[in-house]
């Protein structure tokens, strides 16, 4: 799913307590409007475009359209003063995966799988400690880079393209779509810093030299 549409889906406050009430359980569209005291057609609304982006599915049990989520989707956002950075991830799981996790837990109490499940969220918890890091340090080396650039580059077209070149490599059309600037200005600022021995290219990709 494209993290642009995923964020205006997200952006509607009752979208979002959709989605919170059916991570709990499947709901048929009377229960969501009376659990979230908003009227049915616009329910009705909310669920149509949430389950026309593939978030969730419905299905028909007992004469009732059931509403559910429809698998895992994970959306980070970084916004820095010199980075932005959406990206959506479907998360997914094999059959054959699915099938060895329940083997393996499938023989155990209730009690043992919360103390699994503690262990699981715990371990999350440190991977999403070490990612918050390793953002601050991109933050601060993005922040060191655009001092540089500022201090050896008086164009500000120059700048922000070798800017976005510290994070890898683009193509002329990447730049312009990036940076918002008519092509033939980053065209004409690429050619500069070439000129100037900063980056250059290969197969029509730009990197920092």
């Amino acid at each position: 799913m494209d993290s642009t549409q995923l964020l205006d889906i997200l952006g509607n406050e009752n979208r979002r307590r959709i989605l919170q009430l059916l991570s709990h359980k499947p709901c048929y569209v009377s229960e969501i409007a009376d659990r979230l005291s908003v009227g049915p057609k616009a329910i009705l609304d909310h669920l149509d475009m949430l389950e026309r982006a593939g978030l969730i599915e419905c299905s028909n049990e007992r004469r009732r359209k059931y509403f559910h989520i429809a698998g895992n989707v994970q959306l980070e956002v970084a916004v820095s003063p010199h980075l932005y950075g959406v990206e959506t991830n479907s998360i997914m799981i094999s059959v054959e995966e699915q099938r060895r996790l329940r083997q393996e837990y499938s023989s155990m109490a209730l009690l043992n799988l919360n103390d699994e499940l503690r262990r699981l969220h715990s371990l999350r918890r440190e991977l999403m400690l070490a990612q918050r890091s390793a953002q601050a340090r991109i933050a601060e080396l993005m922040n060191l880079c655009a001092e540089m650039i500022d201090q050896t580059i008086s164009d500000h077209i120059e700048a922000e393209i070798l800017l976005a070149l510290v994070t890898g490599t683009r193509t002329s059309e990447m730049l312009s779509e990036e940076l918002n600037v008519p092509i033939s200005e980053i065209d004409k600022g690429l050619h500069q810093l070439r000129e100037k021995g900063m980056i250059m290219e290969r197969q029509k990709k730009w990197y920092i030299r």
